[in-house]
């Protein structure tokens, strides 16, 4: 029971400030798409390049938390300034390549349009993104700290916070007011870039006024680089960035691929991957809280209580997804109703989503035995398993259910989720064996 309240008291605020990161980009869509149909095209168009960028980088530090639940596990508290003291280096290097990454991606906008006024305005979206990235690194080791000390409430403070500046400043950047101009969709990146200095100011605000205080100071101190923790950052949080990017771009693809079969299908296909995306905020918020508590209990070499968290965290995971999953089937058409008055979209959608209940199953095994294995410092299998089963299973198996006969008739979108409920499955099933192989080994080891 102890365990149960741990993981719930670090899963629900982290499941809240996963909903405002969402929250944050519905209202950039609907401030965008009041200024008109080619600035919400804009926004779409830069979002598409700035999302996969930014969170595959900054997730190499996601490493972050786990390191340092992993030494207040073993007693080596002291050992944790140093360690984030690092992670500005490793940040300073992540940061390079993440502007030249989206410097360069912004060209593509003139390759898949030929609406120069909509690639310029996409474009624009992006440098603007590229003005917060800064924050949005050193953010993420702040939030690495406090994730590591079992705090997540911070960052659903900060997030909610954000979601409500968010929308003044929407509407400030898109429509102008006063002295500043109107931007249009473009001034949705501004705004979001502000946003994310404001919010990695509240973080080391709450940071230096918490009991890190100490170890915020040694942060900041100004001392040559440990190129040992460098290494170890970026040995196991580079897999990490790998595999996000690895997910995300499968996910866009298939949209791609379901986009010549027309609006309609498109639209069904955008709801139904909407629900998922807050249903998996849900999972996804329950395989970082037990990377956080896996590296705990490693960190401390306590066996016996490392497993009893493992079965906590999966009988947990069982219950709420299919609670979640449950309502999903029951009320699929009262859903779908919510986003569109198209009775054809609400249809076809209402179909999808029942495919989207069945996939919920797979999708939280994966992204739990994925953040257990993050726990472990055992990450490099993630992007191996993530490129094998997103890329070499289910792209190709994606574009074979939804446009070809040759194994069915050609099933639209609904073999899209076919294809999703394959690739996390089989990721499910490699993610499982390796975590039971890595388990066995670590505490084999200590004996």
């Amino acid at each position: 029971m102890g365990e149960l309240k741990k993981l719930l008291m670090l899963t629900v605020p982290l499941y809240i400030a996963n909903l405002m990161h969402m929250g944050m980009g519905v209202v950039d869509t609907i401030v965008a798409g009041q200024a008109g149909t080619g600035e919400l095209a804009a926004v779409a168009l830069g979002v598409s390049v700035a999302a996969p960028v930014t969170i595959a980088v900054s997730m190499v530090l996601s490493i972050v938390g786990p390191i340092v639940s992993r030494y207040r596990g073993a007693g080596y508290e002291s050992k944790v300034g140093l360690l984030l003291n690092n992670a500005r280096y490793a940040a300073a290097v992540l940061l390079v390549v993440m502007l030249l990454a989206l410097y360069l991606a912004s060209f593509a906008f003139s390759v898949v349009t030929d609406d120069v006024l909509l690639a310029e305005k996409a474009r624009q979206y992006v440098y603007y993104i590229m003005l917060g990235t800064p924050a949005v690194l050193l953010m993420r080791i702040a939030q690495g700290n406090f994730e590591g000390f079992g705090q997540t409430r911070p960052a659903m403070v900060i997030s909610l916070l954000g979601v409500l500046v968010n929308i003044p400043l929407d509407f400030v950047f898109v429509f102008g007011w006063g002295a500043f101009p109107a931007l249009g969709g473009p001034g949705c990146g501004l705004a979001t870039a502000l946003i994310q200095w404001l919010m990695c100011l509240g973080m080391y605000v709450l940071l230096f006024c918490s009991r890190h205080r100490i170890r915020t100071r040694q942060m900041w101190t100004m001392r040559g680089m440990e190129g040992s923790l460098v290494r170890a950052i970026f040995r196991l949080g580079i897999p990490l960035g790998v595999a996000s990017l690895c997910e995300m771009t499968f996910f866009s693809a298939v949209v791609l691929v379901i986009a010549p079969l027309g609006e309609l299908m498109v639209s069904a296909q955008q709801v139904a991957i909407n629900v998922s995306g807050v249903i998996f905020m849900l999972p996804l918020s329950l395989g970082i809280a037990g990377s956080i508590r896996a590296s705990y209990h490693l960190g401390a070499g306590n066996a016996g209580a490392f497993d009893a968290m493992v079965r906590t965290l999966l009988v947990l995971a069982l219950v709420l997804v299919s609670l979640f999953m449950l309502l999903t089937l029951l009320f699929r058409q009262e859903i779908v109703a919510l986003y569109t008055e198209s009775a054809p979209v609400i249809a076809t959608a209402t179909v999808l989503l029942f495919y989207c209940a069945v996939y919920q199953i797979p999708d939280a095994l994966q992204v739990i035995m994925s953040g257990l294995l993050r726990g472990c410092h055992d990450t490099t299998i993630i992007t191996w398993v993530s490129l094998g089963s997103y890329w070499l299973v289910g792209f190709p198996l994606s574009c074979i259910l939804i446009r070809t006969d040759w194994i069915v008739p050609a099933m639209g979108p609904a073999g899209a989720w076919i294809s999703f409920i394959v690739a996390l499955s089989i990721a499910a099933v490699f993610f499982t064996m390796r975590f039971l192989r890595t388990r066995r080994s670590i505490f084999s080891s200590e004996h």
